[in-house]
């Protein structure tokens, strides 16, 4: 049997609803209309052009030019001023942030070796040596701080940071020695270098390139119990002398002549590899560039800032990541345990025993392994990690948006998952412990409470239509500010407590300055600013004590292919030899570094003049209201001007002023004249007859009027001219329509005089005879 198929619209097939819920239904579809009307609405006005362009720009505080490229950085988590830096040429820097200059150098490695790692310790304290019975211990002075510094070479350097009346020095404090690379190693041996104070020394922690961790105990030093302001040397050293050992250091090391009378520290007290950082056991482990380490200990609220104050018998966590792995790895290191006296001794051995010198530690005979406390596996490969300054809290972003938060306070347990982006998290910055700051590749930037665990605000980082990349950011500890930088180099200034962008910052200063002559106010001559070149771009963003600090430097250079070439004879190789000295360039433009600082005060009050006083305070207790209405607005976009015009009115058209000129002439008439209609007439059957009749009349005036001039003199023209005034006026009454001005016929009789007028004497005459009859008309 064969059926027929018919083709039937769905839309008609479809049963339609009875008739109580197709009116919900339409209802509900208008209302999600409407909501998504307001939702495109609300869109457009975040990528429209008045998003960004009415912030104000804000420039650097000062800069401070660094020879050769800055290999690494480092600055102190807990809110000090002291930011350490190593370079291309050998140097290790000691900067203060708050002065903008570098006040201590040091060359720990022979001329041509870069140094790698630095790192700077300071929250170190000396053990309580029980002394016996009755005995108070004596009273310490906190141990100096340490900068560390490590190269291609495998030893550590330690300096102690000695503030003298006459500035500052970096004084050998110990050598810590790794284990000789193989010979087939061309990378540092060193690729990472953490630090970290505890009570009786300090924590080395080194990844090295074998992808295995080792610790270190680093003596504090013997305690300076006495004052060495006005230390003498014993003996002078001479110019040639100086010469001479300067040549000696050259060749030799500077570091191996330094600290020849230092301690030296050769075995570690813990070891650990990084196997089960693979994502899984079949899966390779991630290559040595892609792996990071935390390392960090959870204090206090009060306790995370003073100098001398640490961690007790806290232990200290290290976590480890990689950018190939979605594992995180936990590993505790425990605190040092106190000072002791070798066991097996009797009571009489054990008095005749002297106290440990304090600051002074031996060798372990043995190196410990730590297994790892606890392991993560995330949603996703691990693109950012960042930890609170206190050490309580351990976020994890990984490179698909995911953002987990791991509560280190009451041991490593994963605490929540937040809301991430929608691409991977590039960067990831803590407000002291209150707000966590994340940007992303999906180009937005955001903020979220620690305290609820919630997102507080969320904004593109660049303005659209095209935004870029986020790559960096960092939160100060003492004001609610952050800055992101982006893939174009550009920096945003956020504030972290109301959720909004405050202003754009550059990292080119103004083109001149006026600076006084010699203390004169009055004179003042024009200096010119350093200003970065076009390829020096800001590559690193960190925070100081006072603002922010950006290290600003160009790409390195790439490395060109040998030739195969050679010269023909030794001419041309003098030649080229030649060529080649010219083309090179001056050895100041060679290699150079900036550092760009943005202090946070002088950032405030450049955005907000009309703060005065304690601006920080004043800043913090503003509202977001207040904080919009503060804020100078620069110049309009397109689309503010846009709408600027769009609100004014129109000029008016010049048929309508003429109109609106009539309507206030017949206004004025009608207050002088209460009796003058000022309305225009309406149109109804009775006024449709009057206007009819009044045409009609105008008609037979003007037929009149051609009698007159016909017949001049005659007794029906005399008759109509001198027309009782009250019968005249009733009959105008009976053919003017409603609301028309009573004087319609005296314009009428105008027109007619305007067009008998100068015509020939005979309408010379006629003129003549109508304003006769006008002076006796107004003589009645």
């Amino acid at each position: 049997m064969a059926f027929n198929w018919e083709k039937v619209n769905p839309d008609g097939a479809i049963d339609p609803l009875p008739l109580p819920y197709c009116i919900i239904d339409e209802v509900i579809e208008d209302i999600i209309e409407a909501t998504g009307e307001q939702v495109d609405v609300i869109e457009k006005r975040k990528r429209s052009a008045e998003y960004e362009f009415s912030l104000p720009q804000a420039g650097p505080s000062s800069f401070v030019q660094v020879p050769g490229r800055i290999a690494c950085a480092f600055v102190e988590p807990r809110g000090t001023a002291r930011m350490a830096l190593g370079t291309s040429q050998g140097e290790a820097l000691l900067v203060d942030t708050r002065k903008g200059e570098v006040v201590a150098h040091a060359h720990p490695f022979p001329e041509g070796e870069p140094v790698t790692c630095v790192s700077i310790c300071s929250e170190a304290a000396y053990q309580e040596v029980f002394a016996g019975p009755g005995i108070d211990p004596p009273a310490l002075p906190p141990p100096k701080i340490k900068l560390f510094a490590a190269g291609v070479s495998p030893t550590i350097f330690a300096y102690d940071i000695h503030k003298e009346a006459y500035g500052v020095l970096l004084k050998p404090s110990c050598a810590i020695h790794l284990p000789a690379p193989a010979e087939s190693e061309e990378r540092p041996m060193i690729e990472q270098l953490h630090t970290r104070g505890v009570c009786g020394g300090i924590w080395v922690v080194c990844l090295l390139s074998d992808r295995t961790v080792r610790v270190y105990l680093a003596p504090l030093g013997v305690p300076d119990l006495q004052d060495e302001e006005n230390v003498v040397l014993d003996a002078p050293i001479a110019e040639g002398d100086e010469d001479e050992e300067e040549e000696e250091a050259g060749e030799t090391g500077a570091g191996q002549e330094e600290f020849a009378q230092a301690m030296q520290v050769n075995t570690p007290m813990y070891n650990f590899a990084l196997t089960q950082l693979a994502p899984s056991r079949s899966l390779p482990m991630p290559e040595l560039d892609t792996i990071t380490l935390t390392v960090f200990s959870p204090r206090p609220r009060d306790g995370a800032y003073g100098s001398g104050i640490s961690a007790g018998q806290v232990p200290t966590l290290c976590f480890s990541s990689s950018l190939e792995s979605n594992a995180v790895l936990a590993h505790a290191i425990p605190s040092p345990g106190p000072v002791t006296a070798p066991a097996g001794l009797e009571l009489d051995e054990l008095l005749m025993q002297a106290v440990p010198a304090h600051g002074v530690l031996t060798d372990p005979e043995t190196t410990c392994q730590l297994q790892p406390r606890r392991r993560w596996c995330l949603p996703a490969k691990t693109s950012a990690v960042a930890v609170a300054p206190n050490g309580g809290i351990f976020a994890v972003g990984g490179s698909q948006g995911s953002l987990a938060l791991v509560n280190t306070a009451a041991g490593p347990s994963l605490r929540t998952m937040l809301p991430g982006h929608y691409g991977a998290i590039n960067a990831l910055a803590f407000h002291r412990d209150r707000v966590l700051v994340s940007v992303g590749a999906d180009c937005w930037v955001h903020q979220y409470c620690m305290q609820t665990d919630t997102l507080l605000a969320r904004h593109l980082a660049s303005a659209p239509p095209e935004p870029t990349t986020v790559l960096g950011a960092a939160a100060c500890q003492t004001i609610s500010l952050a800055v992101t930088l982006d893939g174009e180099g550009s920096l945003r200034l956020w504030d972290t407590k109301r959720g909004c962008k405050i202003a754009k910052m550059t990292c080119l200063g103004p083109g001149e300055v006026k600076e006084p002559v010699h203390g004169e106010e009055e004179q003042a001559t024009i200096k010119p600013v350093v200003t970065l070149e076009q390829d020096e771009t800001p590559k690193l963003l960190l925070t100081t004590a006072s603002g922010f600090c950006v290290i600003c430097m160009s790409d390195p250079p790439e490395p060109e292919e040998p030739e195969n070439t050679e010269p023909a004879d030794a001419e041309a190789e003098d030649a080229e030899a030649q060529e080649g000295d010219a083309k090179e360039p001056p050895p100041e433009a060679q290699d150079r570094s900036w550092l760009v600082f943005f202090d946070q005060v002088s950032l405030l009050k450049k955005l907000f003049p009309t703060l005065k006083g304690d601006v920080a305070k004043l800043f913090e207790a503003l509202s977001k209201e207040d904080l919009l209405k503060l804020q100078p607005q620069g110049e309009p976009s397109t689309m503010e001007k846009a709408q600027l015009l769009g609100q004014r009115k129109p000029p008016p058209d010049p048929s309508a002023r003429a109109q609106a000129a009539d309507k206030t002439r017949l206004a004025s008439r009608s207050r002088s004249k209460p009796g003058m209609a000022t309305q225009i007439a309406k149109l109804t059957a009775e006024n449709l007859r009057k206007f009819a009749a009044a045409q009609a009349a105008q008609e037979a005036a003007a037929g009149g009027a051609k009698k007159v001039a016909s017949s001049f003199g005659s007794g029906a023209f005399m008759r109509s001219a001198t027309m009782n005034t009250a019968d005249r006026q009733k009959a105008e009454e009976a053919i003017t329509p409603h609301c028309v001005p009573k004087n319609w016929q005296v314009n009428v009789r105008k027109q007619l005089r305007k067009g008998l007028s100068g015509k020939d004497t005979r309408q010379t005459k006629i003129q003549k005879r109508l304003d006769q009859l006008k002076k006796e008309v107004g003589g009645e």
